[in-house]
């Protein structure tokens, strides 16, 4: 492919980089992506829970009802197109572990906007008592789970892409038909690299507010049903029906991919607090979260240098929001439809 022009070309095939590709793809541009291949990134990491009721004060995911029905035709529609199953409706069972949490979602829970999301009529106990401690109780919610890894491996086999680790200063150049990186030529080049991106000359001033997660993989020794479960941490299912992730951590200091003890340690404890089942770890990954100030992704074309775009801060939701932000940037892309201010990469810039 080398010397080749691209309309396209798209730095980094994580969640947002495949996304946005299959987007532009379909509205018939020429793409191209450029990828290290790293066999860790918080990407290829990521659980992919997609959940309509979320945090430690149990709110409702930003504009869920608008955001779901996207992400599971997209990712229906990739699954067909690679032969592969990576979308999978789940329940998800949330168990209150403090009495906050109960107060709080005795206030919060009767009202029909939470109500719509839970799955009813549900069983008592949520769960085998055997499995866990679930005497504070909890809610069953509607829910779902992207196998990330698998859905970025299907789509690398089909799209166009090439391992490069692009040096912006060195390979990148802006001239009065494009850009040129490297050995290809490109209408508009798309940074969609991750927490890599802080790096980026000409968006290094992006606000980003990066978390390091550590994730653990684990064997259970006794059945485990097929759902998702959150109770300090969450625990998610894998095609394997014994083996299970679990996370996550916030670390905001050390942002860096090496696994940490105390994590894992942390991670170990509060499972141990209410989770019954015997287990042997398998693996231990971390990876840094692409999250960026209003824990908002971004999406636009640099103010300055109109050949170069961002697509970044999906963050741990980022399942959800890939397959809207795309479709929002391809449009704008290939069509000219106006970006929604409040995501437009343009607001983030200090003039």
């Amino acid at each position: 492919m080398a010397g080749t022009t691209w309309d396209v070309i798209i730095v980094g095939q994580g969640l947002a980089g495949t996304t946005l590709a299959w987007h532009l793809q379909e509205a018939g541009q020429r793409i191209l992506i450029i990828d290290t291949n790293e066999a860790v990134t918080s990407s290829k990491i990521a659980a992919g829970l997609i959940t309509p009721i979320t945090g430690m004060r149990m709110v409702l995911s930003w504009r869920y009802d608008e955001f779901l029905p996207v992400a599971r035709n997209f990712y229906r529609s990739i699954e067909r197109r690679t032969s592969q199953l990576f979308f999978n409706e789940r329940t998800a069972i949330r168990l209150f572990k403090s009495d906050d949490e109960q107060e709080n979602w005795a206030k919060r829970g009767q009202r029909p906007e939470y109500q719509s999301r839970l799955v009813v009529p549900v069983s008592a106990p949520l769960l085998d008592p055997d499995l866990a401690e679930t005497e504070r109780g909890g809610f069953a919610m509607h829910a779902a789970q992207l196998d990330v890894a698998a859905y970025l491996e299907a789509s690398r086999a089909v799209l166009a892409w090439e391992p490069m680790k692009l040096d912006w200063l060195k390979d990148v150049s802006i001239n009065a038909n494009g850009v040129s990186v490297g050995n290809h030529q490109t209408r508009l080049l798309v940074s969609c690299e991750g927490h890599a991106a802080t790096t980026n000359p000409y968006f290094s001033q992006m606000p980003f507010i990066a978390a390091k997660g550590d994730i653990l993989t684990v064997r259970f020794h006794a059945s485990v049903p097929s759902l998702c479960l959150h109770r300090g941490i969450w625990i998610a299912p894998t095609a394997d029906p014994e083996i299970f992730r679990i996370g996550s951590t916030y670390d905001w200091e050390n942002l860096d991919q090496a696994p940490n003890a105390a994590a894992r340690d942390d991670i170990e404890r509060r499972l141990k607090e209410f989770f019954r089942i015997p287990y042997t770890v398998l693996d231990h990954k971390a990876a840094v979260r692409p999250i960026i100030k209003e824990s908002k992704a971004y999406i636009g074309l640099h103010p300055e240098h109109g050949r170069l775009g961002f697509f970044n801060g999906l963050g741990s939701k980022g399942s959800l929001h890939a397959p809207w932000y795309a479709q929002q940037f391809s449009d704008f892309i290939v069509h000219q439809t106006p970006l929604p201010d409040e995501i437009n990469v343009d607001r983030l810039f200090v003039r």
